[in-house]
């Protein structure tokens, strides 16, 4: 019998607490913290009302660790990008360019430049007298890549 007594008590408590909450409801623009009982927009690092300072961007420090991971991130995405475009350039040139022969993947192969047309040879610049414009080495994945001599 205690226990039905107890049981309807407890149930009691729960809903004087829970109708207290919401009385307790404040309007939207007002920061109150239901769990501590508090106001706490003097906590909080951005405005809460019209009355605040203006948020300024500065507030989210650029030296913090995702910044300069994320910094990191787009540079070396940036220059993988260039990088991939002088490729895309180099052999875009290659394959529009006249050639005699099959070229063999591994091989070294030279561009020249002779009044408007572009060339591959085997030649080698110092065996003649040609605009050079650069050598470059056929990839198994048929990738032409730059050789820096």
């Amino acid at each position: 019998m205690y226990k039905f007594f107890y049981k309807k008590i407890y149930k009691t408590k729960l809903l004087i607490n829970f109708a207290k909450n919401l009385m307790m409801k404040k309007p939207d623009n007002v920061v109150f913290d239901i769990q501590s009982h508090e106001y706490d927009s003097y906590k909080k690092n951005y405005p809460t009302d019209l009355g605040s300072p203006a948020f300024d961007s500065s507030v989210l420090k650029k030296d913090n660790f995702a910044f300069k991971n994320l910094k990191a991130k787009f540079d070396e995405l940036n220059s993988e990008y260039k990088s991939l475009l002088t490729k895309l350039k180099w052999n875009e040139l290659i394959y529009n360019s006249e050639h005699n022969f099959i070229p063999i993947p591994g091989e070294t192969y030279h561009l020249y430049k002779n009044k408007n047309i572009t060339f591959l040879s085997m030649i080698e610049p110092t065996q003649w007298e040609m605009n050079h414009i650069g050598s470059f080495k056929l990839l198994a994945n048929d990738i032409w890549e730059k050789i820096n001599k």
